[in-house]
């Protein structure tokens, strides 16, 4: 479905952000202290929001380069945001359909689909569980060998409207092991809490 609504966009797009892509990004989770994280760090660098973030980074006034949602947090502000020139990479899975939908065709700028199964023509899969461990292997596909990490909680998942604060804390302990596979690959995970300013 999300293949078709794209029409070979992603792949466009996806060229189009690959070249000249930093060594060094800043990627922000959704958790309910990033916003205190933002306010004690300075930036100047490729920031990356995994979904609700985005709106956070707009309230602190920061820029995006790049966002990784799959269509649960505000989309207006990701709307927006990629309307500025960020590139958004948007998920499809089991139980956003109904969001896709309605969003992707709203998205002016450039715009990558991505899947978590072997991915049909137009689409792809970067690894990744959650948007926030999607978003640091999309980076580290792209050429990304140090990722500063903030707005990262694996114990206490913020609450979503009709989500399960259990399942989501399962998801968050997926999302460790793939950020540790990442650093076990060679990747550099630095948390943003441990540096007194960023990038």
């Amino acid at each position: 479905m999300l293949a078709s609504m794209l029409r070979g966009r992603g792949s466009k797009s996806l060229e189009a952000v690959k070249r000249g892509f930093p060594k060094s990004v800043l990627v922000c989770g959704g958790s309910l202290r990033l916003a205190d994280e933002l306010s004690s760090m300075t930036f100047d660098g490729f920031v990356v929001a995994a979904d609700s973030a985005t709106t956070v980074l707009m309230e602190s006034g920061i820029r995006i380069n790049m966002i990784v949602t799959d269509l649960d947090g505000i989309v207006e502000d990701q709307i927006q945001t990629n309307r500025e020139g960020a590139t958004v990479f948007v998920h499809a899975h089991g139980d956003n359909q109904n969001a896709l939908s309605r969003y992707v065709k709203e998205f002016p700028g450039p715009l990558v689909g991505t899947c978590q199964c072997p991915p049909p023509k137009g689409l792809f899969n970067f690894g990744g569980f959650t948007d926030g461990d999607r978003a640091a292997c999309i980076a580290a596909s792209l050429g990304a060998t140090t990722i500063v990490l903030a707005g990262f909680d694996f114990e206490n998942p913020s609450d979503k409207a009709g989500k399960s604060r259990e399942i989501k804390k399962r998801k968050l302990r997926w999302a460790k092991v793939i950020l540790d596979t990442l650093a076990r690959e060679g990747v550099r995970l630095v948390s943003a809490g441990d540096l007194p300013s960023v990038l």
